[in-house]
């Protein structure tokens, strides 16, 4: 590997013995790991996986020695415990000697799933998130919003001629129920549904708590009271949904989401519920794709939507959406 990048990994004994296997796996084709330097104890070893360790005890003369007279291109530093002055000092040092420096993140001791180096208003920051989202895919998850929100409430207006005079002529009230839900990371907005229940289900919803089918801090009630005749063939073609197309175009919902909780219930979540609610919610997604009318458990909706977001992609969006539409198609598990 005569031309390609050459190496240098200075670190603790520790992490040197115990941590490194995987970039020694992983490493990219052009690298080669030329030497290790231990900076806080001595080794009776002379090499690791049969890379030399060029220097052994806290004495950083040793290591920029090596540097000067060897051929390094970029040292990898990974010091958990050295204060922050004493690192600065390490950098810039090497940085002098026109070498790259790349600083491991737990070095500070910090642990984060995922993280990002960017800039922000002017400052060099940190990003850390347990899911950090592309620009560029949730640019195309919106391009697929929109396009399907416009199939979608042109489906809506046709299915109209038909709903509309059906909710008037049996009950008194609008045609639209709104409601206030809560969407990404805690936004309040006003989700539209084909009403499906009486003009009093609001008020009527306390009496009925203690005939709640899920457990925790959602509601479900299979023969709920509340529900008309044409509410009930519209839930249960899911045709009470259409009308949400129009909070996907607004910007409010994604086609594929998590389920938008009402303000009371989202009031009542422990902090691990909240990331559910880390990207927009949906007309659909996972768990409504996976027995929704079995999962009795609100733990267990939270654990298929923290699945859905953990592993998100395009791709995963456009299998929910054909699985959804053979859910709809077969009246399957909408209540």
């Amino acid at each position: 590997q005569k031309h390609g990048v050459k190496l240098l990994i200075a670190t603790t004994a520790e992490a040197a013995q115990k941590e490194y296997d995987r970039m020694f796996d992983s490493l990219p084709m052009d690298y080669e790991i030329i030497g290790i330097s231990v900076l806080d104890e001595n080794l009776k070893e002379n090499s690791y996986r049969g890379t030399p360790i060029v220097s052994n005890g806290a004495y950083l003369e040793d290591l920029y020695e090596f540097v000067r007279k060897n051929a390094v291109d970029e040292v990898f530093i990974s010091l958990p415990g050295y204060s922050v002055p004493k690192l600065d000092a390490i950098i810039l040092t090497l940085e002098h000697m026109g070498v790259v420096v790349k600083l491991n993140i737990k070095t500070f001791g910090l642990f984060p799933k995922e993280k990002m180096v960017n800039n922000f208003s002017g400052f060099h920051v940190l990003i850390y998130s347990t899911k950090v989202f592309q620009k560029s895919s949730l640019f195309l998850k919106r391009l697929l919003d929109v396009i399907g929100a416009i199939i979608g409430l042109l489906v809506t207006m046709l299915v109209s001629i038909v709903v509309i005079p059906a909710i008037k002529l049996e009950s008194p009230g609008p045609v639209f129920f709104s409601q206030v839900r809560i969407g990404k990371n805690g936004r309040r907005f006003k989700m539209y549904k084909f009403r499906s229940m009486n003009q009093n289900a609001d008020s009527q919803k306390k009496e009925l708590m203690d005939q709640n089918e899920m457990q925790g801090f959602m509601f479900k009630m299979t023969d709920d009271p509340r529900i008309t005749k044409v509410g009930k063939i519209l839930r249960n073609t899911s045709i009470d949904e259409l009308p949400q197309f129009y909070n996907v175009l607004k910007g409010d919902m994604s086609l594929v989401g998590t389920r938008p909780p009402t303000e009371d219930e989202f009031l009542q979540y422990s902090n691990d519920h909240k990331r559910r609610l880390s990207l927009k919610p949906g007309i659909t997604g996972l768990w409504q794709v996976s027995g929704r009318s079995d999962i009795t458990d609100f733990e267990e909706v939270v654990k298929l939507d923290l699945e859905y977001i953990d592993n998100w992609n395009v791709g995963s969006d456009i299998r929910i959406i054909l699985k959804t539409i053979g859910v709809v198609l077969k009246r399957k598990g909408s209540h």
